[in-house]
This record gives structure tokens, sequence and C-alpha cells, in this order.
């Protein structure tokens, strides 16, 4: 890892040790990447026009892409392989892998990252080949695939007890969680004796997250929030709405979540509230935090020089990484993607962080990433 980012992430450490934090989530951004190359056509880490997934495991960064070019064409992943850079950066990106030809208004829904495998699901508009598949983080290579709809994401399954670890994902038209084997791509489970996971009727599902211990399932569906309380390998009990589904977003894409496991509040959900695709929605208005009984928490995003981040389409998708407590937001509209620290409330604490962020990085402040100021 970069040594500015590496001593950022330290010194984000260290203030977990800070007493008497405030009941606030507080997220400093302690770097950014202009990903706006991966939606040139004719680069060779071209990706579609959007970034709609991303992967992050502290040291490791990826975004997969969505076909929004009005006609057939590629979508596909790429790494970032600068992620260890602190501050404002112009990303350096791998050439692309998983390229798939894609239709119009489709593409990845959604990325994981655990140890050396990469999982991805892909979304064409119907059942396909590479729906659901695993690569190599190493070598960007396929290692498998499960022929499936893929526009519901996809997660790693920590299992309960230890049973029934491996990749997990749903589809549209199913109320069940489906497993594959994470190394080889074998059936665990699928969309027929997976366990249940739906409530009510609808199954629009976009993307779901696990808690690391004990196993629950938080998954996106009609821009609602629902919880699934783990008893077994393959087994849940309580079913439970945190956010309610909004029917009147069934088909708007791009509803994200992420479980942030061990923050200085505790274990906490992050999501975009985005029951409409239209321009100019702000950030502040759809990122929200709730945590696992659903109540709303307040949120702190610090950035990197000031201000807040520009104005989007609602459409973002999240990585959290428990180790380095750090998490990734990818920006679908704007094509950045942050990294931020979640730190304890003190503000002494807030502005050390963002302090050293900045000054690691002045030098970098010209690239003219979108932030609107406050």
């Amino acid at each position: 890892m970069n040594c500015k980012l590496s001593a950022a992430i330290t010194l984000l450490a260290c203030l977990f040790l800070t007493p008497n934090a405030a009941l606030s989530a507080t997220f400093v951004e302690i770097a950014r990447f202009d990903v706006s190359a991966s939606a040139d056509a004719n680069s060779t880490s071209y990706i579609g026009n959007n970034p709609s997934a991303v992967a992050w495991d502290g040291r490791q960064l990826f975004i997969a892409g969505f076909n929004s070019s009005g006609a057939q064409a590629d979508t596909a992943i790429t790494e970032i392989t600068n992620a260890g850079a602190a501050g404002l950066n112009v990303a350096t990106l791998s050439d692309s892998f998983g390229v798939l030809s894609t239709p119009n208004l489709r593409g990845y829904s959604g990325l994981d990252l655990k140890d050396s495998t990469l999982a991805a699901a892909y979304d064409d508009g119907g059942a396909d080949a590479n729906g659901i598949q695993a690569l190599d983080a190493s070598t960007r290579t396929q290692t498998w695939a499960k022929n499936a709809r893929g526009g519901s994401g996809v997660a790693f399954d920590p299992g309960f007890g230890g049973a029934d670890q491996g990749v997990a994902w749903t589809t549209f038209g199913s109320g069940r969680r489906a497993l594959q084997d994470a190394a080889t791509g074998a059936d665990i489970y699928g969309t027929s004796d997976g366990m249940i996971i739906n409530t009510g009727s609808g199954s629009f599902w976009r993307d779901m997250d696990f808690d690391p211990a004990s196993g629950d399932l938080y998954a996106r569906r009609s821009n609602g929030v629902i919880m699934s309380t783990r008893t077994g390998g393959n087994s849940v009990t309580a079913i439970t709405e945190l956010v309610p589904i909004d029917t009147g977003a069934d088909f708007v894409a791009g509803h994200m979540i992420s479980f942030l496991s061990g923050t200085p509040d505790g274990d906490l959900l992050i999501y975009n509230d985005r029951p409409a695709t239209q321009s100019n929605q702000p950030f502040a208005s759809v990122v929200k935090v709730i945590d696992t009984a659903g109540a709303a928490q307040s949120a702190v995003f610090n950035l990197i020089g000031g201000g807040v981040p520009a104005d989007g389409n609602g459409y973002y998708d999240f990585d959290y990484d428990p180790t380095t407590r750090t998490l990734a937001i990818a920006d679908f509209a704007n094509r950045n993607v942050h990294i931020f620290g979640v730190v304890p409330e003190p503000t002494a604490a807030v502005l050390l962080v963002a302090a050293f962020a900045t000054g690691a990085t002045q030098r970098t402040r010209r690239v003219g990433l979108p932030v609107r100021s406050a």
C-alpha cells in the first residue's frame, strides 16, 4: 500500500482510542479517484459509460461499468492500480477485463472482494452465462461463471457458525438467497431451495450484504432495506423491513447497501435512497446511514479541501473494509471513487485526519474533480 494512505489509515486506527466520541457517524475522505478515463470508448480501460459497482478490501480497488450509450456496447471491470495514493488523484487503470457486449441501460450490478477472489454480478436483461462469476483478483481472469440474471448484486456470505459460506446472490422473481461455492462455482443452494429472504410480494432485488459476525443478510428491494435474521446456514427467522419498500421504485436500478462493522458507533448500514433517476440529487439527501434496527443515524462526510460532493443522479455503490475501517463510494454520475475513513466524531480528530490527507497531497488539488462548495 502507498505509504501516504497507509499512514492515514494508521492514524485513523489510533483515533478509535479517543474517549468520549459523540454519537455521530463521521466519514473523513482520505483519497478520491477520478475514473473518467474508464468511460472513454477508445481506452483499453473502458468499462462502460459510468461506474456502477465497486469492490475494496483496503488494498485493491475495482470498479465495473454500466452501458448508457443508447446502443449495444461493451461493459467491463477495471482495477484502480494506484489505490494506495492519498489525496486527489486521476485513477491509474488496468486494462479492462470481464468484457461483455451489453444492451443499453444494462451492465454490472455488483462486485465483492474477498482474499484473492472478485465476485461479480452482470445483467443483460435476462439469464446470461456470465451472470454470476468469480475472477482471480491478481490475474484478472475468470475462474468460474454461473448462468443467471445478475441484476441483484452479489456478496460473500460468511455463513452461520461456519456453515454455508460462499458467493451469495438472488435475482428478480426470486424470494431466496442462492449460494455458489466460492472456489469452484458449484451450486450449494439455488433459487428454489435457498433460504427465503422475502417479505410480502415483489422481488425487484438490487443488492445485498451480510453481517460478517452473525451472517444476517441486508438486501435492497424497491428502494427499501430488508433484514433477514440468520438462524442457520440456510435458514432465517424474522424478516424485517428496516426501510419500507416503495413499489414506485420497482424499476429504478442502483439501490445499493454496505454493512459497516465495528465503527465507533457500532454496526451500521449505509445505503442510497433513490426513488427516481433524475439528476441534481444532493449527496446528503441520498446517502443515508441507519443502525441494524433501522434507526436513522446522523452522518457527516468531510471532504479533502472542504465542500460537499457534487450533485448526482442518486446512484452510488459502497464497499467497506472492516480491517482498515475504510469505505469506498463509487459515484455513478460524476465518475469518482471516494475512500473515506470512518472515525470518532471529536472535532479535533476529524480536523487532524483531514489536515493530514490535504497536506500530504496539496500538489494534486488541481485535478479538478467535481465537488460542489458548501
